[in-house]
């Protein structure tokens, strides 16, 4: 009985971990930005050529910066040529992604 109950909380803390990890890529340097890949009043990772990472909600784009709010409601403004990459969070896959891997280990035979 002890063995059933740690296979459910690590099946537990994995869908967690796959719930909290999975992001999709908006921006990186093998995918520049374009005038519709980042969609306004959307939160989104913001890493800047200094390696700092801002978790912001995007207000406005303009054409040389973007504005946006992070949680403790300051405005951010980052320039566009200091951009490296932007990731935008995806809990709905990772939610089917962690359901499909849960569901490979229960239903599939060793």
């Amino acid at each position: 009985m002890k063995y059933s109950k740690n296979i459910v909380r690590l099946l537990a803390l994995s869908v967690f971990f796959i719930t909290a990890s999975c992001q999709t890529r908006v921006v990186s340097p093998a995918k520049p930005m374009q005038d519709n890949s980042i969609k306004l009043y959307e939160k989104y990772s913001v890493q800047t050529k200094d390696a700092k990472i801002q978790k912001i909600q995007i207000l406005k784009i303009d054409a040389t910066k973007i504005y946006g709010k992070n949680k403790a409601g300051e405005m951010v403004e980052i320039e566009k040529n200091e951009v490296r990459e932007i990731k935008k969070p995806d809990y709905l896959l990772s939610a089917i992604i962690a359901l499909a891997a849960i569901a490979a280990v229960i239903f599939v035979p060793i």
